[in-house]
């Protein structure tokens, strides 16, 4: 995995942020792309997109961690006046303390007193383009099952080293 060149996203692409309720993640789960909607989407340093998900162990938590451990891309679709932003983006870090966490949990309450989040991703966004329309969303449930190595999560057609 090389390193990534954190340079900042676009005025029109940063205009955009943060997205509330509105934005749609997918990211590869085990059968399929998942899409997903995500309660928000922000970035605190102009070049990182900050997602927040209300639950860790769903599909999309899932998902997500396959993309940071096997380097798969995440797309993002935010809302634009009249249409979509397209975004691909790596995985870079998981967060569930700290400052990134709690910055982007205090938006959060500060928008809904009520509101709480399980983790925060950081993604690095790599390209964007317009589009007209996101994938539906898919309901994300807890996990039934129980937690496994990340190594049997690995994608079919990826070679161990």
């Amino acid at each position: 995995m090389e390193l990534p060149i954190f340079v900042p996203m676009p005025p029109e692409t940063a205009a955009l942020l943060p997205v509330w309720n509105k934005a749609v993640v997918q990211a590869q789960d085990l059968e399929s792309s998942l899409p997903f909607s995500c309660p928000v989407v922000t970035s605190q340093n102009g070049s990182t997109l900050l997602l927040g998900l209300t639950q860790e162990r769903t599909a999309a938590g899932r998902a997500l961690v396959r993309a940071l451990w096997f380097d798969q891309p995440v797309s993002l679709w935010l809302p634009d006046e009249s249409d979509w932003v397209q975004l691909t983006a790596r995985a870079w870090k998981c967060h569930i303390t700290g400052p990134v966490f709690r910055d982007l949990l205090e938006q959060a309450r500060h928008r809904d007193p009520a509101a709480d989040l399980a983790v925060v991703w950081e993604l690095l966004p790599t390209a964007q383009r317009p589009c007209s329309q996101p994938p539906q969303p898919v309901d994300c449930p807890l996990l039934r099952e129980g937690e496994i190595h990340l190594e049997l999560l690995q994608p079919a057609g990826v070679d161990e080293q």
